[in-house]
């Protein structure tokens, strides 16, 4: 499948996705915090046992916590040279592709319809050097398709992250911001630590399912690297890795 025509149309759910994200962790951090210390103000009243549970609880929490934020760090890291790589895959397809097109026409089309009546050796060499040069213009057009597509797919891969990062980081805040609700009383916190514990972890694990794949569709891209080596170094219709010779210089 082609790219879209508009970088933007990438560029613009990547940097949502990073607003997202930006807002659900600072969210989820603090009512997370908001629960513990519900938990502190109620710590007279439940007891030794009581409170060792809700600890291993929150505990269990904070690591799930931990690990997306672990993904976010380094989700941030990245931020900039993704978007990098999303605008020079459009570059490959509108300054080089798209213009280098448009010579594989003008290389075999006359200017003047009286040389189709040429013959002889000139005309056999000259025709001979237009079709080598059409096929050079041919060659590279395909070779910036191939590498814009190489790129894309890399890209692709870190815009599916970045958005599926940003659903786990907003679904974790709302649970949090849900238990934080429910524990206003020492009667409730156990029932809302119970089930923030249970809902966040199965929330978090799936997520972390979810980054594994799109990581791993992001090392298969970059792992065709081969076969990026293997276009650019065909120099099958670019001897010399140059353009031939009626047309150099």
């Amino acid at each position: 499948m082609a790219p879209p025509s508009s970088d933007i149309e990438y560029r613009e759910p990547y940097l949502k996705a990073f607003a997202e994200i930006r807002t659900g962790v600072k969210k989820a951090i603090d009512e997370f915090y908001k629960i513990v210390e519900q938990v502190k103000d109620w710590a007279w009243l439940l007891g030794g046992a009581a409170l060792w549970w809700i600890k291993n609880n929150l505990d269990a929490v904070r690591d799930g916590l931990e690990k997306i934020l672990d993904r976010v760090r380094y989700a941030f890291d990245h931020e900039l040279p993704v978007l990098s790589l999303i605008t020079t895959s459009f570059k490959w397809v509108h300054h080089v592709k798209g213009p280098v097109s448009e010579l594989s026409f003008a290389t075999t089309e006359p200017r003047n319809e009286n040389l189709a009546k040429w013959s002889g050796d000139a005309a056999s060499s000259y025709r001979d050097k237009a079709a080598k040069q059409k096929a050079a213009v041919d060659e590279t057009v395909a070779k910036a398709e191939f590498i814009s597509q190489w790129l894309f797919k890399i890209a692709q891969a870190n815009v599916d992250y970045a958005v599926e990062l940003a659903k786990i980081v907003t679904g974790l805040a709302g649970k949090l911001t849900q238990a934080a609700v429910d524990a206003t009383t020492v009667i409730d916190i156990p029932w809302a630590v119970d089930t923030l514990a249970e809902s966040a972890g199965d929330l978090v694990e799936d997520g972390l399912n979810n980054l594994l794949s799109i990581g791993e569709r992001f090392i298969d891209a970059l792992g065709n690297v081969r076969d990026l080596a293997t276009q650019v170094g065909d120099h099958s219709k670019l001897p010399g890795g140059r353009w031939p010779e009626a047309v150099r210089g």
